[in-house]
């Protein structure tokens, strides 16, 4: 059993300062998910004050804290041609921004493995492993050389694993020229899709896949994930035909608390949850309907009308995401 305190997407937000405040007894671990930059609202220079003071929390404690990489931190390293092709991205600020991430790219990861969960920003499909793999074996297969008998060696896949995947992250660099830095590697944590520009399709990988694909060819059986806004009260647990999936990340990038790696939420099938989505969205547009005619949606008015409809726990989140302006 492994008890994991989640931080969703970051985004610039300060929403992860929470973590601060739960007692070290209450988790094994702290894993950050990644996108720490890139926000509507949080400006620079407290974006890039943000993700120090995120870096500093975490190398105090390197054992049990720990920081993955997103699609929009990775649009800042990638060399790849679809490198800046996130939403939000900062063209301003790309030099700076690969300064930070490059000085302390000893800290992120791209995954973490615990208790046979995985965590990643986005998550892995069988398909996009498979041509990972494949990768691999151009970088360690030795071909025979006829010269000295070398009869060439075969990359074993069983060696496969996060912590491999891991470490092979950490001896690149990500600047194109470099004697480290290798194209098909960076190629594939980038963008790597086909028909979807959102990242909803198989072959896309850990920082880019969506959940919909995930569940279809998810490669591990339990993976926590950001990336896509599910979880709009509470993480969602999704359900495939190849292992579940928790989603934790919400508009307003919460952090939900622990997630208990033996005890995951009760999952939902994607059409069970887009037939939950659809009724919960139809009554809160229906609540709003018959507010129409006052035409008043400040907070002060529409609170109590909100919490008396659907209950204290939501009334905030359906304010934000329905009437804020």
């Amino acid at each position: 059993m492994a008890r994991v305190l989640v931080v969703p997407d970051v985004h610039g937000s300060h929403e992860w300062e929470v973590v601060k405040t739960y007692p070290k007894d209450s988790y094994d671990y702290i894993v950050f998910l990644g996108d720490y930059f890139d926000s509507w609202e949080n400006k620079w220079d407290d974006q890039g004050e943000n993700f120090l003071n995120i870096c500093r929390f975490v190398d105090e404690d390197k054992e049990h804290r720990k920081m993955l990489i997103g699609n929009h931190d990775f649009s800042y390293l990638s060399g790849t041609r679809d490198g800046s092709n996130c939403s939000g991205h900062q063209h301003s600020k790309i030099g700076v921004i690969r300064s930070l991430l490059t000085e302390n790219l000893d800290l992120i990861d791209l995954a973490f493995e615990v208790d046979g969960c995985v965590f990643a920003h986005a998550g892995f499909t069988n398909y996009w492993v498979g041509c990972m793999k494949q990768h691999m074996h151009q970088i360690y297969d030795e071909w025979p050389d006829d010269e000295t008998g070398n009869p060439g060696k075969v990359w074993d896949e069983s060696e496969w694993s996060i912590q491999f995947l891991n470490s092979h992250w950490h001896k690149l660099t990500h600047t194109p020229g470099d004697e480290t830095f290798e194209y098909g590697f960076d190629e594939l944590i980038d963008w790597h899709g086909f028909m979807s520009g959102s990242g909803d399709e198989v072959m896309q990988g850990p920082t880019w896949v969506r959940p919909s694909s995930l569940i279809r060819d998810g490669f591990y059986p339990l993976q926590v994930v950001g990336h896509t806004e599910y979880a709009i009260f509470e993480p969602l647990s999704l359900k495939g035909d190849k292992g579940i999936v928790i989603v934790c990340d919400s508009p307003s990038h919460k952090v939900y608390g622990v997630i208990d790696t033996n005890n995951v939420p009760t999952p939902k099938t994607i059409p069970e949850f887009n037939a939950w989505w659809k009724n919960f969205e139809k009554s809160v547009l229906d609540f709003k309907s018959e507010q129409g005619s006052k035409m008043d949606y400040t907070k002060e008015m529409i609170m109590p009308k909100i919490i008396e409809r659907f209950g204290k726990d939501r009334a905030e989140v359906i304010y934000d995401l329905y009437f804020k302006e």
